[in-house]
């Protein structure tokens, strides 16, 4: 099943590594919590460098300005044993290496069928600390929900048929990165949209939408956590007052929704 994903991708050759990446490395090397190393020991089965893109391997610059570096990029697959915590192990790796990923998690509830397997391409943006510009920091985690290659949707086939890497900007690796962050983000939106697009037609950067997608996210908790209070509440003024509150919130995520 992540054949279909590589196909997708149209990655040259020569971009091609395939290298093992042992657990221990990170173990010994990064600044793991305890959870982080009980997940990356019980949930990770094996982890593979299968592609790198630098100036080697691709016609793409290396990039770098006063807030970061972006001077190659890899592609790291992460086979599951458990995907329960997929979304901390995607922070932990992100975090342990200092260079921009493309982060493919596998994972199937039957290991010996492949065509049972599902995909997740987790991204997050890198730049240097401000403390310390030797240190690199990860931020604007973002993820795609599980995909089954086989039975995508409409806007799941759209965002794959986007993968080619061919179609990427190859200007830097900056913009390259970009790229697949501002695909990753736009299938996102298209959960509240409808509709996949890259190009909204006003001026959204995907850095934008990536901030409106947020807001969003801590506006829906907030609504739920509203409707939670409301369940237990008896007094008749203080209900009233959280089901404004409750519109108030809403009202803002369809204005919101209708900027993505």
């Amino acid at each position: 099943m992540i054949g279909m994903l590589y196909e997708k991708m149209m990655i040259p050759g020569s971009c091609k590594l395939g290298k093992k990446v042992y657990k221990k490395l990170f173990l010994e090397n990064a600044k793991l919590t305890s959870s982080d190393k009980n997940a990356l020991q019980n949930d990770v089965e094996s982890i593979f460098w299968q592609y790198t893109f630098k100036s080697t391997t691709l016609p793409i610059q290396p990039y770098e300005d006063d807030i970061r570096e972006y001077h190659e990029v890899a592609l790291l697959e992460v086979n599951l044993k458990k995907e329960k915590r997929v979304d901390r192990l995607c922070e932990m790796i992100h975090r342990s290496i200092p260079y921009p990923l493309l982060l493919i998690f596998c994972f199937s509830d039957q290991p010996s069928e492949i065509k049972n397997q599902k995909c997740l391409l987790s991204l997050a943006n890198k730049r240097f600390s401000h403390a310390d510009r030797q240190a690199i920091v990860a931020e604007e985690f973002a993820a795609t929900p599980w995909l089954d290659l086989a039975n995508a949707t409409e806007n799941q086939g759209r965002f794959l048929k986007s993968l080619d890497v061919s179609t990427w900007p190859h200007t830097h690796f900056h913009a390259f990165y970009q790229a697949a962050m501002e695909r990753v983000i736009a299938l996102a939106c298209s959960d509240h949209t409808g509709v996949f697009s890259l190009g909204d037609g006003q001026g959204f950067s995907g850095e934008n939408r990536f901030d409106l997608l947020q807001e969003i996210d801590k506006l829906e908790q907030e609504q739920s956590e509203i409707q939670r209070k409301l369940r237990g509440e008896k007094n008749l003024g203080y209900q009233v007052q959280l089901n404004t509150q409750r519109k108030h919130a809403r009202d803002r995520i369809e204005v919101l929704k209708s900027r993505l």
